[in-house]
């Protein structure tokens, strides 16, 4: 049987080890900071979150899904002015396909003819912003 103080200094160790494993850049306390961890959007609703470019919550990403082709408005109202919040749609992939940045006005239009799909909108807080938001995509079909 090993020497206890021994088993005590092991057990320290791998304590500390798993402790390494968590936390780092990777990590943020918002749940929908990265693409693959987007909200649900549903079209024509208005959904409100916020983002800062201090702390955790610089990013959010929306999902929503468009049925048929259409005529696609994304409208970003932002509560702070001239804060150089910035909003992109990106489609199934995950590519840009639209990009508007704040400037003195309160609010982002991505406007953009689309096909039935999977998209998502990020909303990012550039080194000025830090406010809460309404968005909403809305679709006028063909």
């Amino acid at each position: 049987m090993p020497f206890l103080p021994e088993v005590v200094v092991k057990r320290l160790a791998a304590l500390v080890l798993l402790a390494g494993c968590g936390g780092g850049p990777d990590t943020n306390a918002d749940p929908d900071y990265r693409r693959h961890l987007a909200k649900p959007l549903p079209l024509n609703k208005v959904f409100t979150d916020s983002i800062t470019a201090k702390g955790e919550d610089r990013d959010d990403w929306k999902i929503f899904n468009v049925d048929a082709p259409g005529f696609l408005t994304v409208t970003v109202h932002f509560d702070e002015q001239g804060g150089d919040c910035e909003a992109s749609l990106a489609d199934k992939y995950g590519a840009k396909v639209a990009r508007e940045v704040q400037s003195a006005n309160p609010y982002v239009k991505l406007e953009r003819r689309v096909d039935a799909g999977r998209y998502f909108i990020w909303v990012h807080a550039n080194d000025k912003c830090s406010t809460q938001y309404s968005v909403e995509a809305r679709l006028d079909p063909d």
